[in-house]
C-alpha cells in the first residue's frame, strides 16, 4: 500500500474535505434493497473456514488461495490494522509489522481500540518487516491486507518471496470495496481462528457498528447540503482522493455523504489527483477530513502551508480527523462513525 506524507484534520461541519495520505479502498454497492445502510450481519457473506475434521485448519483468502495447515494456527504475525482488528475479538497476535505509534509517540490509528504496548513489533518501518524478527517467532500464518492482485499492505514487493518462505500469507482485499466487506472477512478470519461469533466482543462490536452506521446515516440525511472532499498532502503538493478507491469513503457515500470527487479519475490504479497547494481551493467544501496518521490536527495545521488557512472549512473551524488507516474491527470503525456523526450533527452546511 503506497503512502505519502500527510497533513490535515479538525472540528465539525457541513461540506467535508478529507485531507489524507494513503492508497485507496472502495468498491461494490452493498446497501440493502430498501436503501438502508447495510448491517454488519448482512455483509458477512459465506461462513468462514477454520478447523477441519482431521484436526487441521484451512482458510480461503481473497486471492482465492486456500491456506491449509496440519493444525489450527497458534502463532500469528499480522500487519498493524489486522492486529488491531483481531485484538477486538480476543485473537492473540504474536508479532505486528507496520506503525504502532505516530512520530510524536501517540498511538497510530491502525491499532484501533488497543494500545501500542499490547503488541510486539517486528518492524515499524512501512513495508519493511524485520525478517529475522518475524522468523524468530516461527509463525504459522502471516496476515495482511491485499491492494490489487498482488500488493500486500506492509510488505514491499521485493520482500514477499522471503516472507512466504517463513509462513504462508493470508490476505483480505480492501481496495475498491466498501468497508463492510473487509470488516466481514476479517471477522470471518477471527472466527476461523477461534473467536466466538455468537457472544461477547464480536456481538458487541457488530451491534456498535450497526448503531453507529444508522446514526451517521440519519445525521447526513438531516444535512443534505453537506459536501465532503478527501485529500492529503506533502510539503509541495495536495492530493485529492478519489472516493471510489477508499473503503471507508465508499461506505460513507452509501450512508448518504456527498463526497467531492476529482474531475478525472487518476487512472493507472491511482487514487489521488495531484494539485499544487496554490490550487487548494479547486474543490470547495464545508468540512475538511484530514489524515491524522502522522500527527494530531493541531500539529498538522502547524505544518500546513499558509494557503490552507484561507480554505472556508479551515476558517470555519470545520476540519475533521480522518484516521485513513484504521483497525479492521467493527468496534474501532464504530467509534470512527460515531465521531463523524457527531461532527456532522454539529456542522454548518452553508460554509461554501
Amino acid at each position: 500500500m503506497a503512502t505519502r506524507p500527510w497533513w490535515l484534520r479538525a472540528g465539525a461541519s457541513a461540506t467535508v474535505v478529507v485531507l489524507a495520505l494513503v492508497t485507496a479502498c472502495g468498491g461494490d454497492d452493498s446497501s440493502g434493497a430498501d436503501g438502508e445502510a447495510p448491517t454488519a450481519d448482512a455483509a458477512r457473506g459465506a461462513p468462514a473456514d477454520g478447523p477441519t475434521a482431521d484436526g487441521g485448519w484451512s482458510f480461503t483468502d481473497d486471492r482465492g488461495e486456500t491456506v491449509t495447515l496440519d493444525e489450527p494456527p497458534d502463532t500469528i504475525v499480522a500487519q498493524t490494522v489486522v492486529a488491531g482488528g483481531l485484538w477486538e475479538y480476543d485473537v492473540e497476535v504474536a508479532g505486528v509489522f507496520g506503525p504502532l505509534r505516530r512520530p510524536d509517540g501517540s498511538a497510530d490509528p491502525g491499532v484501533g481500540l488497543a494500545e501500542p504496548d499490547d503488541f510486539t513489533s517486528v518492524g515499524e518501518t512501512e513495508g519493511q518487516p524485520d525478517l529475522e524478527a518475524v522468523a524468530a517467532l516461527r509463525p504459522d500464518i502471516i496476515v495482511t491486507s491485499l491492494w490489487g492482485p498482488d500488493s500486500y499492505w506492509g510488505i514491499d514487493d521485493e520482500l514477499v518471496d522471503e516472507i512466504e518462505q517463513i509462513a504462508p500469507i493470508v490476505a483480505v482485499r480492501v481496495e475498491q470495496r466498501p468497508m463492510t466487506e473487509p470488516l466481514a472477512r476479517y471477522a470471518e478470519l477471527a472466527e476461523a481462528l477461534g473467536a466466538d461469533a455468537g457472544s461477547g466482543p464480536m456481538v458487541e462490536a457488530r451491534d456498535a457498528f450497526d448503531t453507529a452506521s444508522r446514526r451517521l446515516e440519519d445525521a447526513l440525511a438531516a444535512k443534505p447540503g453537506l459536501t465532503v472532499l478527501a485529500a492529503s498532502g506533502s510539503p509541495s503538493e495536495l492530493y485529492v482522493a478519489w472516493p471510489g478507491g477508499f473503503a471507508d469513503l465508499l461506505y460513507f457515500q452509501e450512508l448518504g455523504m456527498d463526497l467531492v470527487s476529482p474531475e478525472e479519475h487518476p487512472g493507472g490504479g491511482g487514487y489521488w489527483e495531484t494539485l499544487s497547494w496554490e490550487q487548494a481551493d479547486t474543490y470547495p467544501a464545508d468540512v475538511i477530513l484530514a489524515d491524522v496518521r502522522g500527527a494530531s490536527i493541531d500539529r498538522l495545521l502547524d505544518l500546513a502551508p499558509s494557503t490552507v488557512e484561507s480554505l472556508p472549512a479551515v476558517e470555519a473551524d470545520q476540519m475533521l480527523a480522518w484516521p485513513a488507516s484504521y483497525a479492521m474491527g467493527y468496534g474501532h470503525v464504530a467509534s470512527i462513525l460515531d465521531d463523524l456523526a457527531t461532527a456532522v450533527e454539529q456542522a454548518s452546511d452553508d460554509v461554501v
